[in-house]
């Protein structure tokens, strides 16, 4: 199984707001040649000449330091939209248009691939089991147009649906999560952007799943294989927390980098490219917040060495 860290940059955003200054943190000190663009950095409705030049400054920042954007995701400004699951058409005409611009955004950037969670019901929708089935069959019929669009008009490769806890969200168990890319491709038809999972290891905490819906080891081993990237966060197991692999974190938290590492050499993924997605309260010191990002990447580096180590040992035997 060959393995690669990245990182996500949205644990740069407000603190480190020019190309050069986050992708050299990024690229020159920690180390990491790969990052995940988040659009909380920079909104790709902004007007299309802004977006161009912003994205002319990441490419330039990137070929000075060596790295690369290996995907677009969508960020927390945009995730409390309904977007493809809003229950009123000049909503979901809204979700579409966002991203269309997201899609745009992805291009200027150099990277083929986007990700993210496309939307969530509200309520009322979700409280009535004909709204629900509605809302359900509109938001992927969108998403299927998205998805040859991104492909026909954007040169989009793949797009990553990212899986949360909440079941207005889509689905919170394995199986229905399995399900729900299978039923997407059935729609899909072969045409247009690939569907993938992106796999989050502080998202196995529905409160109305239980078992082993509710371990995030479970579903590394179950669904890697459908899953190409794997966000890594330090997690209690109660909410999302986005929390950094420090000493003290690790402490109370429940991710365990050998026991995700042990889990995905399980599930025969071939590969698995793990992007470290960790966040701080905007009052944090931007000094702590530096540290613990390095910690985190440290943490992970050492553990994906050992795991290349413990392999290559058994290949010798």
């Amino acid at each position: 199984m060959k393995l690669e860290l990245g990182i996500s940059a949205n644990f740069a955003i407000k603190r480190w707001a020019d190309p050069n200054d986050w992708v050299r943190l990024i690229a020159r000190d920690l180390g990491i040649g790969r990052i995940q663009f988040s659009f909380d950095q920079f909104d790709p409705r902004s007007r299309p000449e802004l977006r161009r030049a912003y994205a002319e400054r990441v490419r330039e920042a990137c070929e000075r330091y060596g790295a690369k954007i290996h995907s677009t995701f969508t960020g927390l400004s945009i995730y409390p939209h309904n977007l493809l699951y809003h229950p009123l058409p000049e909503g979901r005409e809204d979700g579409i248009d966002w991203f269309r611009n997201a899609f745009a955004m992805t291009r200027e950037l150099g990277a083929d691939a986007i990700g993210g969670p496309y939307g969530g019901m509200d309520a009322a929708t979700f409280r009535s089991p004909e709204l629900r089935e509605e809302a359900t069959r509109l938001a992927e019929e969108a998403l299927v147009g998205l998805l040859r669009e991104a492909e026909e008009v954007y040169g989009i490769r793949t797009f990553y649906w990212e899986q949360t806890p909440i079941r207005r969200e889509g689905p919170v168990g394995i199986g229905p999560t399995l399900a729900h890319l299978e039923r997407v491709e059935r729609l899909r038809g072969g045409k247009g952007a690939e569907f993938a999972l992106c796999l989050d290891v502080g998202h196995a905490i529905c409160e109305d799943a239980s078992g082993e819906d509710r371990d995030p080891y479970v579903w590394l081993e179950r669904l890697a294989p459908y899953s190409p990237i794997v966000h890594l966060q330090q997690t209690d197991g109660r909410y999302d927390r986005h929390w950094t692999f420090t000493e003290e974190n690790n402490g109370r938290g429940i991710i365990e980098a050998e026991r995700v590492l042990d889990a995905l050499r399980r599930s025969r993924a071939k590969e698995a490219f793990l992007l470290l997605e960790v966040g701080h309260p905007f009052e944090e010191n931007d000094h702590r917040v530096r540290k613990e990002v390095e910690a985190s990447v440290a943490y992970w580096r050492d553990a994906i060495r050992d795991c290349e180590r413990r392999m290559e040992e058994e290949e010798r035997r």
